[in-house]
C-alpha cells in the first residue's frame, strides 16, 4: 500500500493532510505520483504518525535520506 491509498482509506484529501503533517501538498502530491524521490525523514514520519502507519508503507525505507 503507498501514500495514496493510505490517504484514502482514512478518508483524507492532500489538504487534509497538509493540515495534519505541515507537510505541502505540493509534496504529498509528488509522492503519491513518484515525482518526487528519496524525501527526508522527518517527512515520512510526520506522514506516517498522521497516517497511523509505518514509514515503510509509505515509502521503501532505503530512498528515504537523512535530510
Amino acid at each position: 500500500m503507498g501514500l495514496r491509498e493510505l490517504r484514502k482509506a482514512k478518508r483524507l484529501t492532500q489538504e487534509d493532510l497538509e493540515t495534519l503533517t505541515g507537510v505541502s501538498q505540493t509534496t504529498i502530491s509528488g509522492l503519491e505520483n513518484g515525482v518526487l524521490h528519496r524525501p527526508g525523514w522527518d517527512i515520512v514520519g510526520r506522514l506516517a504518525r498522521a497516517l497511523k502507519c509505518r514509514p515503510e508503507d509509505i515509502v521503501p525505507l532505503t530512498d528515504v535520506t537523512d535530510r
